[in-house]
């Protein structure tokens, strides 16, 4: 990471390798587009090299990626706010459909895609912290440090997020049946 702050361009790019897969799923997990996923990342990346030289040796560097990635993030859906409100927004290819495709999926595949629309449905608040604990193994206490709540805390935003999951799972497989 120093090396990368003093300008090193390959030190630079092999944190980029680094990181960059769990960047892109923990956008795509929040956005739901993988061409909005990839922005965001090379948004990210991007901000993360103009302010190279603003990182605590102190704070874990995950830490601080994730909290430049999540407020990335939060940018976008502002943008997608305002567009949609001046009703510039209209085109919705990206999208992922909610529909089968013609050939028959899995039940597994299903039930994925399902689990996906869910999360995707929750507050953020409940969102974040399971989509960092569950997808990108970030630990109780580095989430805690990027969503300025403590460790414990997240734990229990983590098990209200599964529980809401559980909840609404079961409710729609019921409605289904």
């Amino acid at each position: 990471m120093s090396r990368a702050a003093d300008g090193d361009r390959r030190a630079f790019d092999m944190l980029m390798t680094r990181h960059a897969g769990r960047v892109v799923r923990f956008a795509r997990a929040n956005l739901g587009s993988a061409s909005e996923a990839d922005d965001i990342a090379q948004e990210s990346f991007v901000a993360l090299h103009r302010n190279l030289h603003r990182y605590d040796p102190a704070r874990a560097f995950e830490t601080w990626l994730f909290a430049i990635v999540r407020n990335k993030i939060h940018d976008h859906h502002r943008r997608r706010a305002v567009l949609r409100w001046v009703g510039a927004e209209t085109d919705f290819s990206g999208m992922p459909s909610a529909e089968a495709g013609p050939e028959r999926v899995t039940e597994d595949r299903d039930d994925l895609r399902r689990v996906s629309a869910l999360v995707a449905e929750l507050p953020e608040g409940l969102r974040t912290p399971l989509l960092l604990s569950a997808m990108e193994g970030m630990s109780l206490a580095g989430i805690g440090a990027l969503m300025g709540l403590s460790a414990k805390a997240v734990e229990v935003r983590i098990y209200r997020a599964r529980k809401a999951l559980k909840v609404q799972f079961g409710d729609e497989g019921d409605a289904s049946r």
